[in-house]
């Protein structure tokens, strides 16, 4: 399994499981932006403690890390993150429960369906809303790939942004 699979995957197992998604951070900057290497998917979720079984039920064996159903159960309920990782191949995948605020709240129920591989759709960030959560990150101290992602999304989807979202 590679990288694009095992994402696919971990996507295709929280619609199974009907656990609202967006798939955010440098994945999303690429779907609106530049191609660039990463280890790693951001994913918010609305996962509730009810669906934590079955969605770790889909991430069984050798090949994969997920950690405790109680310690995910846990971060639900403080709406924190954990994460999946595909062994084999050293892909994560961070699942982030969503924030209670209004901007998140806001963000995630703007989110659409986009062509996410030849053969399957997902539910990602506008690519406003990558570029504030970018800009927001680089402002905590994140890296310098942040503005890169947003130079990216910019050149590449200029003429489709909502510039005025943004301000």
């Amino acid at each position: 399994m590679n990288q694009e699979v095992f994402f696919v995957a971990v996507l295709t197992a929280l619609e199974q499981c009907r656990v609202p998604y967006m798939v955010a951070g440098s994945v999303a900057a690429t779907l609106y932006g530049e191609p660039r290497m990463t280890n790693d998917m951001d994913v918010v979720v609305e996962l509730t403690t009810d669906q934590v079984d079955a969605l770790l039920a889909h991430f069984t064996g050798d090949d994969y890390y997920v950690p405790s159903a109680p310690f995910v159960r846990e971060v639900v309920a403080r709406t924190g993150i954990f994460n999946i990782i595909h062994v084999p191949s050293a892909s994560k995948v961070d699942l982030i429960v969503r924030r209670r605020t209004d901007f998140a709240e806001r963000e995630f129920s703007r989110r659409h369906r986009l062509p996410f591989t030849d053969a399957s759709d997902a539910s990602v960030a506008t690519p406003e809303d990558v570029i504030v959560s970018k800009l927001l990150f680089r402002a905590r101290g994140g890296s310098d790939k942040h503005v890169s992602d947003v130079v990216g999304v910019l050149r590449v989807s200029a003429g489709q942004i909502d510039e005025e979202h943004i301000e």
